[in-house]
């Protein structure tokens, strides 16, 4: 897989890696800005723990569903800088699986002097945001995007003490994320997204995770046996839960956490908010249900069903 096999743009692609390495070098406070979902967590976790990797003064954030809606916006660039996040005086935002509409935000970030860099595979509107750089493909999942600039950006370490062997790892570890989203996300199997799936799949067979180790034994399953169906029904479903009815910055710690404890606890958090996400939508299927037999609209192929207690974040699967 290779950056011009899936289209990415390589004068934008250049621009990304030359200003988060100026950013590594002097010492400038990054801030990777994901999405709620398996993709955007899987994401985040890749471009994080790369940077870190590297020496950069680097955080990840995921916007509250509720309180600050998808993607970039206004309001998730001004939570960053409070007293809330902790993070002060950001110079750079990536954006992980969200971004490519983000034109106002982008234009607000300029303003309070942060440069953007997009990382997305959405599809695009006429008008792209203003960003200094935009990697973006549609041929692969959202992490799968993430991956290919932190494989970019570990292959140009020059001037760092970090060993080829070394960076190759941390390439070929991120696979079992990307493996992840691609299946979460329901990205077409074919092309590189099946390579990707294929070698990643392998890898999250192998995963040393201690996150992961602790979700696969909450949900019964043995990691040498893992299978999309596994990943898309059992896996998927409890890393989606906490974004879907909390805050998904609980997933992405279960992911990147290296404390046994706390993965255990990560994981029994995850299962138990997944039952509770699975009763409510029971609960609202069988609501919804009830008030499309009671309705009496002469429009038979469409349904209009709304409710204020509706839980914002399971309508989609009761739709």
């Amino acid at each position: 897989v290779t950056v011009k096999s899936v289209g990415i743009d390589s004068g934008n692609l250049k621009k990304a890696i030359g200003r988060i390495q100026l950013a590594i070098k002097n010492k400038e406070q990054i801030v990777v800005f994901g999405d709620y979902d398996v993709d955007g967590i899987t994401g985040t976790a890749i471009l994080w723990e790369t940077l870190n990797s590297l020496g950069a003064k680097v955080t990840p954030y995921i916007p509250h569903r509720i309180e600050e809606g998808y993607g970039l916006s206004t309001i998730g660039i001004s939570n960053i800088n409070n007293k809330i996040s902790k993070i002060k005086d950001v110079k750079l935002i990536i954006t992980v699986d969200n971004g490519i509409v983000a034109n106002n935000p982008v234009e607000f970030a300029k303003k309070n002097g942060i440069d953007v860099i997009i990382t997305d595979h959405h599809v695009s509107s006429k008008k792209l945001p203003k960003a200094l750089a935009i990697v973006h493909t549609t041929k692969l999942c959202g992490a799968g995007v993430a991956w290919m600039l932190s494989s970019v950006i570990l292959n140009s370490v020059q001037d760092l003490k970090i060993p080829k062997q070394v960076r190759d790892d941390i390439i070929k570890d991120h696979l079992e994320l990307v493996a992840l989203a691609t299946v979460a996300d329901l990205v077409p199997l074919k092309g590189a997204n099946r390579t990707l799936l294929k070698f990643g799949l392998e890898a999250l067979r192998k995963t040393k995770r201690l996150g992961l180790l602790e979700l696969f034994k909450e949900a019964g399953l043995a990691k040498e046996s893992l299978g999309v169906y596994e990943i898309g029904h059992m896996i998927a479903p409890r890393l989606n839960a906490m974004g879907r009815l909390e805050y998904a910055m609980d997933s992405l710690r279960l992911i990147c956490t290296t404390n046994p404890k706390r993965a255990e606890e990560l994981a029994r958090l995850l299962g138990e908010t997944n039952k509770e996400r699975q009763d409510l939508t029971l609960q609202t299927v069988l609501h919804a249900v009830a008030k499309v037999k009671s309705q009496k609209s002469k429009v038979k192929s469409l349904l209009f069903i709304a409710h204020k207690g509706y839980e914002q974040g399971v309508i989609g699967l009761v739709a």
